[in-house]
């Protein structure tokens, strides 16, 4: 039997037509293909199996959100409400007090929150990137990533704005949530420049607007909702809801391109997510009539077989406004969340310390009142009289009143009072303990040193042990901060098509500023954080063990000064490092040169030699004829820089792996540099010699200013080469 072929004509593309585009790993579907799909069977059912599972998390929920208003309530002070039952729904509300008695509220909770946030974000994690390999390039990939990820660190200043809010929500429910993702909206601006002429340097010329950066967002857990309690790891859910409240109009704006025309989405209120009453307890207004519901369905393949590949749905009522059907849309194929997290409880959300305090809170609460209330019958005691003995409405607490007591009658008597017995006031240091014992905040962790305790090293060990009660949240905080930086990473080198100028500050203090591009840090997002860099150090402490290193002679003074971190030392400190500060511009300066530049330099030597410059020509000292002098470095050496600081600069940045990457050339560049300051030295030394006079430290500059220390002024046999 004949084979019938097929031409082109005769295939119906209609059925193509219909179909949206599949996207690529790390892409949602365009506009086009997204509002083709919308007409589709296929996109009702995926909206209403959002939908659902929606509601299916929430309702599952709900106990664990109670948990969470009332150590909201009780971090705020709200120390006496309790959900109650009221015409069928639960409502947090103040437990009634029919008989007026004093009710305190001394509040621990706060400051034992307050602590322990200040000790999880003192500090910043140090990260550094694995290389790929031993090759050159991977290097400085490794190199370049570790400057993008300080660059996205510092400008969006992680610290405050991101780990400390999110740190506040773990602190409060044991749960919070980081979520990295890459804002198309954005606008960067970067600077344009050519070479000029006539001076041959580099000048802005214009600017450049791209679109596009990675952004950081702190997720309170009401705003994120899981299927599967029991599995505590976050990438091991099959399904996650981000779930959030918008205006109309921002709505309407961010995706005008896949709503239908006039289209108006219904309005909720904020008790759709949280209830934003219970946030104050003291009753807010929770209705904002222009509030949109959005929900972001993110889902790991096989979770469902709408779609087996994964991917992310975004719906606003019952429209679809943003899609990707084969797998979460970004390359590295992650949630785009990082979970900080408090006491293992053994499910996915964890417990907060609050949980545990509340009970003696409340019991703390009302001993304190009833000491209280004691103390106000003993200081007005109730009194018993005869009827018709005095007129009980001129008894008032006016001092030097003169009450009338009719003859006859027996006279007023106050009601005997029982004295509170001791257990009553050792209930309270009781309590006070219990809330150091559970909370792990001793005397040492309020500021306080331990009776009979005054030994540094005894206090470091008691300080050591309190810190020790929060190494599963310091835990979580680098393993979140880890996953974060290799998302940032890899959104850099997925989006970052074109070269940005990155800007960081090294570890020695110095500026430095380097375009790149996603390109130059592909093979560099293997980014690790150092175990333990997250916890917190004692300020005074370090103070203390570097001041009593000077004194031993173990670091220079210069050194400590610079370590010490004391403000109203700054100023002096600038003064002594003014020449460490001009060594590190020339070093940034020669880090920057090109193998153009060099070759350039040395084409400019040769042509001046050629033509006779005096200025390139020395006396031989035993011919007494003219020599060609050695090739002078491009960065000048001048008569007023203190050689011996400079020397000790440059050859501390030769030791860098940033020296080591740079090009031979580079390199050749430095040792002349280095060359000629050491002859400079040698030669003030041998003059000073021939004067008859002992060297003296070089420690005036131009600006009279102290400039290094003897021991950085004074030469060795290493320096002088």
């Amino acid at each position: 039997m004949a084979e019938e072929k097929i031409t082109v004509e005769q295939v119906d593309l209609t059925i193509y037509e219909e179909q949206p585009k599949p996207s690529e790993q790390g892409e949602l579907v365009d506009a086009d293909a997204l509002n083709k799909f919308k007409k589709k069977k296929e996109a009702d059912e995926l909206v209403a199996w959002v939908k659902s599972e929606y509601q299916k998390c929430k309702t599952n929920r709900k106990l664990e959100e109670n948990d969470w208003y009332v150590q909201l309530a009780f971090y705020n002070g709200y120390q006496y409400h309790d959900w109650r039952t009221v015409n069928g729904k639960q409502i947090l509300q103040e437990e009634p007090n029919p008989s007026a008695l004093p009710r305190i509220t001394v509040n621990r909770i706060e400051p034992i929150v307050r602590t322990e946030i200040a000790k999880t974000t003192s500090g910043q994690p140090s990260a550094s990137v694995v290389p790929a390999s031993n090759d050159e390039d991977d290097l400085l990939a490794a190199n370049a990533a570790e400057q993008v990820w300080q660059y996205l660190y510092d400008k969006n200043r992680f610290q405050t704005n991101v780990l400390q809010r999110a740190e506040f929500w773990r602190a409060i429910t044991g749960n919070g949530f980081i979520k990295t993702l890459w804002d198309p909206s954005i606008e960067i601006k970067e600077p344009q420049t050519e070479i000029d002429p006539l001076t041959m340097e580099k000048r802005v010329t214009s600017e450049v607007s791209s679109k596009g950066d990675v952004k950081y967002e702190a997720i309170s857990p009401f705003h994120l909702f899981v299927s599967d309690f029991a599995q505590e790891d976050i990438e091991l859910q099959p399904y996650i809801f981000n779930v959030y409240t918008k205006s109309t109009q921002w709505v309407k704006s961010m995706f005008a391109d896949v709503l239908p025309k006039g289209f108006e989405p219904s309005k909720v209120t904020a008790a759709e997510i949280e209830e934003a009453a219970l946030m104050d307890i003291r009753g807010v207004d929770n209705v904002r009539p222009d509030s949109t519901l959005v929900i972001e369905a993110w889902i790991k393949p096989g979770a469902t077989p709408k779609l087996p590949n994964g991917g992310l749905v975004t719906i606003v009522d019952s429209e679809i406004v943003q899609f990707s059907d084969s797998g979460i849309p970004y390359a590295h194929g992650e949630y785009p969340f990082a979970h900080l997290h408090g006491i293992p409880s053994g499910k996915f959300y964890r417990r907060s310390v609050i949980k545990s305090l509340i009970p003696l809170q409340r019991e703390y609460n009302r001993t304190r009142s009833q000491i209280i209330h004691a103390k106000n019958l003993m200081a007005k005691p109730q009194m018993m009289y005869q009827d018709g003995s005095v007129d009980p409405r001129k008894v008032t607490a006016k001092a030097g009143i003169w009450i009338p007591v009719r003859p006859g009658f027996q006279f007023p008597t106050p009601v005997p009072i029982q004295p509170l017995p001791n257990y009553v006031l050792q209930e309270v240091q009781q309590l006070t303990s219990d809330f150091e014992d559970i909370s792990g905040q001793h005397q040492i962790s309020q500021g306080n040193a331990a009776p009979g305790v005054t030994a540094a090293t005894a206090l470091a060990y008691l300080g050591e042990r309190d810190d020790a009660y929060l190494t599963t949240i310091f835990n979580s905080i680098e393993a979140a901060i880890e996953k974060i930086a290799r998302q940032s990473l890899s959104l850099f080198v997925q989006y970052v098509q074109t070269q940005r100028l990155i800007k960081t500050v090294g570890n020695d203090g110095s500026y430095d500023a380097m375009m790149l591009s996603g390109s130059d840090v592909a093979s560099g997002t293997d980014i690790r954080i150092e175990s333990g860099s997250a916890l917190p150090t004692s300020k005074a402490a370090r103070q203390s063990l570097i001041t009593e290193w000077m004194k031993m002679g173990f670091i220079s003074p210069n050194d400590g000064l610079r370590v010490l971190e004391m403000g109203m030392l700054k100023q002096y400190y600038n003064l002594i490092k003014i020449d460490e500060n001009a060594a590190q511009r020339e070093n940034l300066t020669m880090k920057r040169l090109t193998e153009e530049d060099v070759m350039q330099a040395n084409m400019d030597y040769q042509q001046r030699l050629q033509a006779g410059d005096p200025e390139l020509m020395t006396m031989d000292p035993m011919t007494g004829e003219p020599i060609p002098a050695p090739q002078p470095p491009i960065v000048e050496v001048h008569d007023w820089d203190n050689h011996a600081v400079h020397i000790e600069v440059h050859n501390r940045f030769r030791k860098s792996q940033t020296f080591e990457l740079l090009p031979d050339a580079i390199k050749e560049e430095f040792q002349r540099h280095i060359a000629l300051h050491q002859q400079a030295a040698q030669a003030q030394m041998m003059q000073q010699m021939m004067m008859g006079q002992m060297p003296q430290p070089q420690g005036q500059g131009s600006s009279g200013a102290p400039q290094g220390t003897p021991e950085q002024s004074g030469m060795t046999a290493e320096q002088l080469g």
